[in-house]
């Protein structure tokens, strides 16, 4: 019986069998980061989205406590009652004027392909 070292051949096949397995893992922790880094990416888009919908939400308090906007029915149902806003940052918000009463108003804010919305009530 012959060892292993001994067979022609042995030392090419172990070593393509080893290149392989190396070439698997590398494939599989190269797949994991792209899933991590593409997470990252879509998870700054929607804090921007967020944050761009809480701005149109400060908006819409300001004007309704010190303009005394939006007190009255005549805007019910009204969407995008400031027009598209768009921020330094990009993003951008719209609000919405839903119902009455109590008052009811949703603010959407958008960055590249993320919304996020933050709904007012009082």
């Amino acid at each position: 019986m012959k060892k292993i070292g001994q067979q022609k051949g042995s030392a090419l096949m172990l070593t393509l069998f080893i290149l392989s397995a190396v070439m698997l893992i590398v494939m599989g922790g190269a797949a994991t980061i792209t899933a991590g880094l593409k997470a990252g990416r879509m998870q700054a888009h929607s804090t921007r989205a967020y944050f761009a919908a809480e701005a149109g939400a400060e908006r819409l308090l300001y004007e309704v406590r010190k303009e005394g906007a939006f007190t009255d029915t005549s805007h019910v149902g009204e969407e995008n009652i400031f027009g598209t806003t768009i921020l330094t940052t990009g993003a951008e918000y719209t609000v919405n004027y839903d119902s009455f009463p109590p008052f009811v108003f949703t603010s959407i804010g958008s960055f590249l392909e993320t919304q996020r919305s933050v709904e007012l009530n009082f």
